[in-house]
């Protein structure tokens, strides 16, 4: 997948920002405008979810092909 940093996490409201690094998926590709990782958004939603026992919901919010130079994912559970 890449490398994987959390970069701010407050657990009491459920809500996270990610990073990858080197991103298997789309590191080196060329900009093209939009995100591109969901399989990230996936994974990392059952990762969050496997260890918490919580649903979340993943969102990339930043891309290699957006023009970005790592992928950034926000993450909230899903207490809605």
């Amino acid at each position: 997948m890449g490398i994987l940093r959390i970069e701010q996490a407050d657990m009491k409201k459920g809500e996270l920002v990610l990073t990858v690094s080197e991103d298997l998926v789309c590191s080196g590709l060329p900009e093209e405008g939009y995100e591109i990782c969901t399989y990230d958004e996936g994974f990392i939603s059952a990762l969050l979810e496997n260890f918490s026992g919580k649903p979340f919901i993943v969102k990339e919010i930043d891309c290699w092909c957006t023009g970005a130079r790592t992928c950034r994912f926000s993450a909230k559970t899903d207490n809605q």
